[in-house]
């Protein structure tokens, strides 16, 4: 209710990362806007800061959404956890941005949604296919489209079942895949591998 107040019981998009246009917030956005007849209880929660706000704010009043968006600001990592769940999912078109050579790594916040038992919708580029494991963890989206990323928000907000199962088989791949110890034991087998005699 602190954070969302009037909006606190709508369903709840949820990205976090640094305003940058990389990150897709703006076909988010575009994606929302579409979505209002359909999904007219959805809110759109932005956490980060960066210099792309102001922009995103303006894009927000333009597309007629400005009302179901809300900026909350730098989280810390204490919190979070406790923003991660109010999602009802985790969106990040991040898209490569070829005139700059910017393109998205991994995508660690992929895994911390994912983490908190929630779906995670991802732009199919850079490393991001890496982090998320189509129709298992999540579905991946052309981040050049947004009616692309509208239906597959609409799929995961309207098929409970489908969220739970993506949500669920996402926490079990961190919890399995991607927990200190065993990303040590990988580090550990590849130092030994280069290590090994005959190696160079």
């Amino acid at each position: 209710r602190r954070l969302l107040g009037a909006r606190h019981a709508d369903r709840i998009i949820v990205t976090t990362g640094n305003l940058v246009p990389r990150k897709g917030h703006d076909v988010v956005l575009q994606a929302l806007a579409t979505l209002q007849t359909e999904l007219p209880d959805v809110t759109y929660l932005i956490i980060g800061g960066g210099p792309h706000r102001s922009e995103l704010e303006r894009l927000a009043t333009a597309l007629g959404v400005r009302e179901r968006v809300v900026f909350a600001g730098q989280a810390s990592d204490a919190d979070l956890p406790a923003l991660y769940a109010l999602a009802d999912v985790f969106v990040m078109a991040s898209r490569f941005r070829e005139e700059v050579n910017d393109v998205e790594g991994f995508g660690i916040v992929y895994l911390e949604a994912s983490a908190c038992g929630k779906p995670v919708i991802g732009g199919r580029s850079g490393g991001i296919p890496e982090a998320i494991v189509e129709y298992e963890t999540g579905l991946l989206v052309d981040p050049a489209d947004f009616h692309d990323v509208a239906r597959s928000i609409a799929r995961v907000l309207t098929d409970p079942e489908l969220a739970r199962r993506l949500g669920r088989q996402g926490q079990e791949r961190v919890v399995r895949d991607f927990a200190w110890a065993r990303v040590a034991d990988r580090v550990e087998a590849a130092l030994a591998s280069l290590a090994a005699p005959g190696k160079e």
